[in-house]
């Protein structure tokens, strides 16, 4: 979609100024969580998170009601709440510094003051876009260790598991031990990177992005995002089968080579199969709401025949 400036710039200073409650939020956030985006690789992505996230919030505007500046008790709930859980996790870091788990409460905090001032500015309407678009940052931020090693271990084991099963479908003796694969010729470990923890993340974030992007109803973001899912497990069970495949026919040495070219070929495969899902439950959407028309039309014509 292309941005209409001319639209939105008579606009900015107004809904800059309402909004400041939100973007003073985010730009605090944005500065405890851009140690983890320059110094964690698996979070460099975050700079590219925001981006995303600023061209979201360009898109929302032009799609938001006019404003009614109407506070309600849940705004005033999100907002005294999300005050508070700053305040808290903030002194929680100037106590024991930056942790993953500070910038969480942090964020969480954020999202409500952002909640509150969305519904206070604009009304329950605009949580689903422009809400959206700064909920959209959440993608980017690093988990506490010990969710992130729950997730990363469960996906090793549960990928050892489905390769040792296909070799032996396959007729190759193989075993599992937590998340190494026994094999004659050599053991092969599914560690954190082949564990598919890394193609998730940026199959979630760019099914989020198209989602937020293609798609007003929350059905349809939610299905592109299941199976944006599915398709970064069944790509990375593809490239750990073929690399296991490899090792019970050379070796495991012989995975040495095409690793890295396996890593490529999930992170191709994960970003097409995202593209044509969204264009599949575009095209998905279309034939729905046609036939919902047809049906309120054949509703409407049998409504006025009836005496």
């Amino acid at each position: 979609m292309k941005l209409d400036l001319d639209k939105l710039e008579p606009r900015w200073p107004a809904l800059a100024a309402l909004m400041m409650p939100s973007l003073a939020a985010v730009a605090w956030l944005v500065y405890n969580a851009s140690w983890f985006w320059s110094h964690t690789p698996d979070l460099q992505f975050g700079w590219l998170v925001l981006a995303l996230c600023a061209f979201l919030v360009l898109e929302a505007i032009p799609q938001l009601p006019a404003p009614r500046r109407r506070w309600s008790f849940l705004s005033v709930a999100l907002a005294t709440v999300g005050v508070g859980m700053l305040i808290v996790f903030q002194m929680y870091q100037a106590a024991f510094g930056t942790m993953a788990a500070s910038v969480l409460g942090l964020a969480l905090g954020t999202m409500c003051i952002v909640t509150s001032n969305v519904l206070y500015a604009f009304g329950p309407r605009a949580i689903g876009t422009l809400g959206a678009a700064f909920y959209f940052l959440l993608i980017a931020l690093p988990m506490p260790s010990f969710v992130q090693g729950l997730v990363v271990s469960n996906l090793q084991v549960f990928v050892a598991s489905v390769d040792v099963e296909l070799l032996k479908l396959l007729g190759y003796p193989a075993r599992r031990d937590g998340a190494l694969v026994e094999l004659a010729t050599g053991k092969v470990g599914v560690d954190e990177a082949c564990s598919g923890f890394r193609s998730l993340q940026s199959s979630i974030m760019a099914a989020v992005f198209l989602g937020f992007l293609q798609f007003r109803q929350w059905g349809w973001r939610i299905l592109l995002g299941v199976l944006s899912v599915g398709l970064a497990i069944l790509g990375n069970l593809g490239r750990t089968f073929y690399l296991c495949h490899q090792a019970a026919n050379h070796g495991p040495d012989s995975i040495k080579g095409v690793h890295d070219a396996a890593g490529w070929s999930v992170l191709v495969f994960t970003a097409a199969g995202v593209a044509c899902a969204a264009w599949i439950i575009t095209r998905l959407q279309k034939a729905v709401e046609i036939r919902r028309r047809a049906l309120m039309e054949e509703a409407s014509a049998e409504a006025g025949i009836q005496p």
